[in-house]
């Protein structure tokens, strides 16, 4: 048997062996380490299908559950579940009652409103709730409940209410009914909004403002006054906020008794750039106490003087001032009480016509003091105008200005007559006026400044004497009263009691 192959071949690979662990035991250089490093494969990238979060289990919007459900799962199930929801929209005010329909204000579900309020659950593991919020054209909504608000109002009944005596009338009014559009639109809005639809929602029908008696109303009720008197009553009314005038007899002449007195003070203040200590007290007693003394004061001192002659003089010049300012029939010739003057010195004086003068009806007047309701009545306008800086006083007159024709309404409103104009009007009610009485004639004007509204007023009351030397003044005075009552209550009606059940007053 040849065993040499066998041996050398055990041989070699004993060398073999060795050689392998000697070059083990030796470094190798980097660049042999570089090389022998294995060569990396390349990785090719994955796609994987993107991550679309749900809301949380047991998330709902307005009773639908939509927990698990991505955003556009749950838009499309609310829009289908929350369809049937919106039903017709009921209005009740009072006994009357109005449907609105959902596509007459295009009301709808507000879907992205309420997944924004449920957006904190969407990815999340905390469920939340959220009720119905709808949508709604509110153009369209006001167009709705603007035209409910015509038909559920109820107009204000106005009527005239009398004594048992013809001259006693008064206007007075039930109160309308309506809605406060705004306050309703606003009611009813938040409502739809959150979704409240099962009940009628009702709205309060409120009182509405007091009505103002017309010029036709108030023209016929004084014409019915004028005609149950036996003698000539003239009014005259001017609005100081239309400028609408009513008159009944307001050209006719009267004698102007103490009310020429507010001339007499325009006069004054037209002439003295300041008043001393005396002529303000003259002024103050004159219109707040009707002194006929400290009226030929007055005159006196606008003339340059202290006497009576220079108050005749006074006089003339104050009549022609309000001549000048086109009020006819509104003059003062003589100063008061001069008649024993007149006579013991024979002085001559300025007259007017003989009565009749004017237009009829006819009252007695005299030669030298006249006045007509309408004169009257405009001489204050033209102060009111003056104090709220405009008007013809400030035009011809250089000591006028809108503080001194306030000072002129000023004292006008502390006249202490509230027997005659005052007596018709509520207390606290500021009337600036001036009054006069003799034995056949009584008058009052001025302004009153009401709740409802500001208004010159003049009226003037004749009534022949017969066998009586002098008319009382609850005869008079109480007719210029009853006028002065219907005209306040013209512009300020009294309210009736009664509401309708379930009413708010």
């Amino acid at each position: 048997m040849n065993l040499r192959p066998r041996f050398l071949a055990i041989a070699l690979l004993c060398v073999a062996i060795l050689a392998g662990c000697s070059s083990a035991s030796r470094p190798l250089p980097a660049d042999a380490l570089i090389a022998a490093a294995p060569t990396p494969s390349a990785i090719t990238p994955v796609t994987l299908p993107p991550l679309v979060p749900v809301y949380a289990a047991g998330t709902e919007v307005a009773g639908v559950s939509i927990g698990g459900m991505t955003t556009v799962e749950a838009e499309a199930a609310l829009t289908a579940a929350l369809a049937e929801r919106v039903t017709p929209v009921q209005l009740v005010a009072g006994e009357y009652a109005t449907t609105i329909e959902p596509s007459s204000i295009n009301l709808l579900p507000d879907v992205p409103a309420m997944l924004a309020a449920v957006q904190p659950a969407l990815g999340s593991d905390q469920p939340i709730s959220a009720p119905l919020q709808l949508t709604f054209d509110k153009a369209a909504l006001r167009e709705q409940i603007t035209a409910f608000a015509a038909a559920s109002a109820s107009a204000p009944e106005l009527t005239v209410i009398t004594a048992t005596e013809v001259l006693s009338r008064s206007f007075a009014y039930r109160p309308g009914r309506a809605i406060d559009l705004e306050r309703s639109l606003e009611i009813v809005s938040g409502l739809l909004s959150r979704g409240q639809l099962a009940d009628p929602i009702f709205l309060t029908r409120w009182p509405t403002e007091p009505p103002h008696a017309s010029p036709e109303q108030l023209t016929e009720q004084l014409e019915a006054i004028a005609d149950a008197w036996d003698g000539v009553i003239g009014v005259y009314l001017y609005d100081l906020a239309t400028g609408t005038e009513v008159a009944v007899n307001a050209r006719t002449v009267f004698s102007a008794a103490s009310t020429i007195k507010t001339a007499i003070m325009l006069y004054g203040y037209t002439k003295l750039p300041a008043f001393s200590e005396r002529q303000w007290a003259s002024m103050r007693a004159m219109i707040i106490d009707s002194d006929n003394l400290a009226a030929n004061d007055i005159l006196a001192a606008g003339a340059g003087g202290t006497n009576t002659e220079t108050a005749f003089r006074g006089a003339e010049q104050m009549s022609d001032m309000l001549a000048d300012l086109g009020l006819d029939y509104l003059h003062l010739y003589i100063p008061f009480e001069a008649v024993d003057f007149i006579r013991l010195y024979n002085v001559k004086f300025r007259c007017g016509p003989p009565d009749p003068v004017g237009e009829p009806p006819y009252a007695e007047t005299g030669c030298a003091l006249r006045a007509t309701p309408y004169a009257m009545g405009q001489l204050y306008r033209m102060i009111d105008e003056c104090a709220r800086g405009e008007g013809v006083l400030l035009e011809k007159f250089a000591l006028l200005n809108p503080d001194r024709c306030q000072e002129m309404l000023d004292l006008l409103a502390e006249n202490a007559d509230d027997t005659r104009m005052v007596a018709g009007i509520p207390a606290g009610v500021r009337v600036e006026h001036k009054s006069g009485w003799i034995e056949h004639t009584q008058a009052d004007a001025g302004i009153v400044r009401s709740p409802g509204g500001d208004y010159v007023l003049a009226i003037y009351v004749y009534k022949p004497l017969g066998d009586q030397w002098a008319w009382p003044d609850e005869v008079l005075g109480g007719a210029i009263a009853d006028v002065s009552r219907l005209v306040y209550t013209a512009y300020n009606p009294v309210r009736l009691d009664g509401l309708a059940a379930g009413e708010t007053p």
